[in-house]
């Protein structure tokens, strides 16, 4: 499937306030900021596992993603959600798939005071249909990790390894979504965990490559 046919989905990607981007107003991010981002979408691939990149991340939504993480701004969870809920569609036209999110350290959710990739995840799936289930508790962490925005890409390795577990089996295909890639240690170590159940990981989705 051509990965320009995710942005035949994009016509309720308008939201409100005023754009990010190009300032204009009563859009947080407007309709052609959106498809002027999402034309940097790609696809890679982590352990034979497809990854969906939607955007690229410059200076501006670098700004927006430390925006919606670290300041709470809540405003940024429906463009973003939205953003997402392509991503998944383009992946599940018609099967039922679960859906699991990197898991954050308790330490960051604390620290926020709330799960800012958590609560992304599960409105992308709200927006995207029935057929994509949030499951929460599927994929948790093992073990409490550091913050990895200030390692290295070995020390990132050190600090993922064996950090996830998945919490039971699952029968169903499974999209792991994320906010960032940077080294893929957090997507590779997620997978891991998944297969260690055998479960059927059908992609990944993230809202921007950190490159």
């Amino acid at each position: 499937m051509p990965i320009n046919s995710i942005f035949r989905d994009l016509s309720g990607l308008l939201v409100q306030n005023y754009c990010y981007f190009c300032g204009k107003i009563e859009e947080i991010i407007c309709h052609e900021c959106v498809i002027s981002n999402l034309e940097l979408a790609k696809i890679q691939y982590v352990q034979d596992v497809p990854i969906l990149t939607m955007t690229t991340k410059d200076k501006t939504f670098s700004k927006l993603i430390t925006s919606y993480k670290d300041e709470g701004v809540s405003n940024l969870v429906e463009p973003f959600s939205k953003i997402l809920s392509v991503g998944l569609k383009f992946f599940s036209k018609h099967q039922q798939v679960k859906v699991v999110n990197v898991p954050s350290t308790s330490k960051a959710i604390l620290k926020r005071g709330f799960d800012p990739i958590s609560l992304m995840t599960e409105s992308a799936c709200l927006m995207a249909g029935r057929r994509f289930i949030y499951e929460k508790r599927l994929l948790v962490n093992q073990r409490e990790r550091k913050d990895q925005a200030s390692l290295n890409f070995q020390q990132r390795k050190l600090n993922t390894e064996n950090a996830f577990k998945a919490n039971f089996a699952e029968i169903k295909p499974v999209i792991i979504v994320d906010d960032l890639i940077t080294t893929g240690t957090s997507i590779t170590q997620s997978i891991f965990a998944l297969r260690a159940k055998k479960i059927n990981i059908k992609a990944c989705v993230i809202l921007a490559a950190n490159h």
